[in-house]
């Protein structure tokens, strides 16, 4: 089933209940438009998000986080809100009578205690006014209009922070001796290459020269500050600066930073790809966000082991 809810609404309602994906267990102009249908698809499933769909363009509906049943009573819930979507923004009505948030209708679709019914008497209708349990005006909800064009439930399931690992990470410990070689070992593959230099690119505040203040911090065993860092509308570092690195046997807590920062690196190559903001996935904007404290964790790192806590 393809859902009607478009993606950026979606991201919106699942933004304000936390780490969480939608998943379509109902709709109407598939399964019908009857109370009956509705109940064998949702019911014991919570907790769900009912939308509404009219002809004058307006989506509506309401969240619960108990299942629906058949049992034709009422059910708490402090938690229930009903919504509408004004162009790209969401408006909530929060329940302001929780002892009658829901009623368990078993004629009908999702019924939010009466201010709201989807599917009402299994008709392709919209019944419900404001009143004690939510208050709302119903023509930015739905417009007035009571004719449903769909319907849709969907359950909220707990989502992990990526669908699948961004990349595999063994932790073996061969795997870590063969990295731990490769950089005792690593040397320019041409002889006139005496050493490698990195160079670093981006814009005012990225984090340029924090990013090597932690790799030397990292490597010299305490905090230092040999690359001039800070806030500023302009940027502090005003010319092309060459920094050796600290050449010294790493330590294992030093390999372990490495590791950090092999993936930082690789994280950068692949945020690099995209040419322009737009192309961004928000699974990439999720990746970016992590970004900015590996910087801190380096630090910190080498804070604590300077004061003999590591």
């Amino acid at each position: 089933m393809n859902p009607m809810l478009s993606s950026h609404q979606q991201r919106t309602i699942c933004s304000q209940l936390g780490i969480v994906r939608l998943e379509l267990l109902y709709k109407a102009t598939i399964h019908g438009f009857t109370g009956a249908a509705f109940h064998e698809r949702c019911d014991t499933h919570s907790p769900t998000l009912s939308v509404g769909y009219n002809d004058s363009g307006y989506v509506f509906g309401g969240y619960t986080r108990k299942p629906f049943s058949k049992s034709g009573q009422y059910m708490y819930d402090d938690q229930a809100f009903l919504f509408t979507f004004s162009g790209e923004m969401l408006l909530k009505y929060p329940v302001t009578n929780s002892s009658y948030a829901l009623y368990m209708d078993p004629d009908s679709g999702p019924d939010f205690g009466g201010a709201l019914t989807l599917v009402k008497d299994s008709q392709a209708k919209v019944s419900g006014k404001s009143g004690n349990r939510y208050s709302y005006n119903a023509a930015d909800v739905h417009g007035n209009n009571l004719n449903l064009t769909e319907c849709e439930v969907y359950q909220l399931k707990v989502a992990p922070e990526f669908e699948k690992p961004w990349r595999p990470v063994i932790w073996e410990s061969e795997k870590r001796t063969e990295m731990m070689d490769s950089i005792k070992l690593y040397s320019p593959m041409v002889n006139s290459v005496s050493q490698v230099r990195v160079l670093l690119i981006g814009p005012v505040g990225a984090g340029k020269s924090s990013f090597f203040n932690s790799i030397n911090s990292v490597f010299r065993g305490h905090v230092t500050n040999q690359a001039s860092t800070g806030c500023s509308a302009s940027s502090l570092t005003t010319q092309v600066s060459s920094y050796e690195g600290y050449n010294n046997q790493f330590t294992d807590m030093q390999y372990t930073c490495m590791y950090v920062i092999y993936r930082y690196i690789q994280l950068l190559a692949a945020l690099s790809d995209c040419k322009q903001l737009s192309c961004w996935s928000d699974m990439l904007f999720k990746k970016a966000e992590w970004v900015k404290y590996i910087n801190y964790i380096c630090t910190f790192i080498c804070v604590m082991k300077n004061s003999h806590h590591l």
